[in-house]
């Protein structure tokens, strides 16, 4: 049993490489001689992981994968504990349907980042790409728990269908929270004027002023949430989240909607004193 189990591209990738083999959780209870013959795809090619990377360890839920990890789609799918560290970008869908551990992304990270996730953690240090915490291509419900911290920005349709957990960004893209069932999004910069379209029970925060919600949303009341004061004391604390003082204690216009759906949701928009 090893410390850490560390995965180094031999080489760069000279095609598109999918694997859904590579997790913490996995990775616990395999040699070292294992790691190395699980399945990759590169095109159309299977291929094992060996030939791809070379790997340091064993039987170890601590994983830390080294090289340009762009061209790699499905790093951490399904995971289900341990700690995973990129050190570089992503490709496509990092976290996919992970129901615990953490993984960070020491880079930015494709479209599909936490698709369909239903627990744990995932930090993205960069930037991500569209459907942040959405749902594969016609299902009907995405990011079912855990948490999305991205230090950047996020592409369109972040949270898009999410029930249950939290996607915190920068920076929102178009269509932010779009058929929410239920869950939170944060964006710290303002959120895009067509944020919440569909929305039937979530929550989506703005901690910048901005412009009017949807005509679909009505105003409601300005206030101080208790809820949302505490959500923010505990992502400065966890995961060292900066944003001015006066987003604990300032007041939060409340928007009810999307009252083209049930009309339970709402977007929480911070006012300038």
């Amino acid at each position: 049993m090893s410390e850490h189990v560390t995965l180094t591209l031999r080489a760069p990738l000279a095609s598109p490489v999918e694997t859904d083999a590579v997790a913490a959780s996995a990775f616990a209870t395999l040699s070292s001689a294992e790691i190395t013959r699980l399945p990759v795809w590169e095109g159309r090619e299977q291929r094992q992981l060996g030939e791809l990377f070379s790997v340091s360890g064993e039987r170890s839920a601590s994983l830390r994968i080294e090289g340009d990890m762009a061209s790699v789609d499905g790093l951490g799918a399904e995971m289900s504990g341990g700690t995973m560290i990129i050190a570089g970008s992503v490709g496509r869908y990092v976290g996919a349907r992970m129901t615990g551990g953490e993984i960070r992304v020491e880079g930015d990270a494709g479209d599909g980042a936490g698709l369909e996730m239903r627990g744990g953690v995932l930090i993205i240090d960069g930037n991500a790409g569209d459907r942040t915490g959405g749902p594969r291509g016609g299902a009907s419900k995405g990011m079912l728990g855990g948490e999305i911290i991205v230090r950047g920005s996020v592409g369109e349709l972040a949270g898009w269908r999410m029930r249950r957990g939290l996607v915190v960004c920068a920076r929102a893209g178009a269509r932010a929270g779009e058929s929410m069932i239920a869950g939170t999004v944060v964006s710290i910069e303002p959120l895009p004027r067509e944020s919440g379209r569909w929305n039937k029970r979530g929550s989506l925060v703005g901690l910048e002023s901005g412009d009017a919600p949807l005509a679909t949303y009505r105003y409601a009341c300005t206030y101080r949430p208790p809820a949302l004061r505490l959500l923010l004391r505990r992502l400065r604390a966890r995961y060292t989240i900066a944003f001015p003082d006066d987003r604990l204690t300032g007041q939060y216009s409340r928007y009810a909607g999307d009252l083209a759906e049930l009309g339970k949701g709402e977007i929480l928009v911070w006012e300038r004193p």
